[in-house]
Formats: C-alpha cells, structure tokens, sequence
C-alpha cells in the first residue's frame, strides 16, 4: 500500500511494506522536478523553507556567480549525509532575507536530487557572529545529520548562522 500526502509545492510518498519497517532510503520520497544544472553549476537538491517562502536549489559550487542565482553548498558532506552540511545564502529578498524570522524549534527540509530524499531538519540554535568565526563549519563526529545555513546580517558586517539537526 502507498500512502500519498500533497504538500503545496511537492508530492510526499511514503511507501509501506508488510512489516512496520521502512527502509531509511524510503521513508520520504518527493515527487518534484529539480533541474540538473543552473547557469554553470550543477545542482545538489532543493532547500524547503516554508516558513519564510523559501525553496531555492542548492547548486554545487560557492563563487561570486553562484550566490547571485541562490543558496550553495559551503562546505561539508554530500546533501543529506551524516555530517554538518553548510549552506550558505545572500540576504537578498529572494534568497535568504527573512532567515532572521526562523526560531528555535522551526522546521525545514533539504531535498536530495538523485534520490528524491526529503530529510527533515529542526533548528537548534541561531546566532549572529563576525565573517572570520569558522566554528559553525566544525564537522559533527555522531554520524548525525545537521544543516548549517549562513546568510549576512544588514549591513554585512556579521553573519546569521542558523544550525539544526534532522528530525
């Protein structure tokens, strides 16, 4: 039996088999169309911000060009593997401007191209520190997922790092 749940901009299937477990592979398969490639960059999956009307690709390099077209991967691990994933933004109106309403405790997800994988993410800290402050990169040794998304506050003298974990 497949159970199917409609979302506003994607199509979650849960598949269910004979006994109470579901492979973790399986357990969040997204029906959605994520491009191969935006501008010159490949793209990695899709970052789902509902709260604040974000869905922006994810594309593979951090360069001046890349970051005017949305979010890049910064630095870690494959998309949703075990490590801290590091995302980083501008503070532009479509990318990650309002990142400064999320709260502890809120909610996004991170969709993995290849898979069609949806992981669910919790945020358990935001801070704002200076540009040259690296320790929100620092790798996890737990073999869990974390998401780190980094954007500028106004002004650009400090930074916005919002930090959680899979839920």
């Amino acid at each position: 039996m497949q159970i199917v749940i409609y979302k506003p901009h994607h199509k979650e299937i849960t598949k269910r088999h004979g006994s109470n477990q579901i492979p973790e592979e399986e357990k969040k398969i997204v029906d959605v169309d994520i491009p191969d490639t935006l501008g010159n960059y490949n793209v990695l999956g899709q970052l789902v911000i509902e709260k604040i009307g974000v869905t922006q690709n994810i594309l593979d390099k951090t360069e001046d060009e890349s970051l005017k077209l949305g979010v890049t991967k910064f630095y870690g691990p494959k998309i949703n593997q075990a490590g801290n994933f590091c995302i980083c933004g501008h503070n532009y109106t479509n990318i990650l401007k309002r990142l400064d309403e999320m709260q502890v405790g809120d909610e996004f997800y991170i969709i993995t191209k290849e898979t069609k994988q949806r992981i669910d993410y919790k945020i358990y800290d935001m801070y704002s520190c200076v540009p040259t402050d690296l320790s929100c990169l620092k790798q996890n040794q737990d073999e869990k997922r974390e998401v780190t998304l980094i954007t500028c506050n106004p002004g650009g003298l400090t930074r916005l790092i919002c930090k959680a974990k899979e839920i």
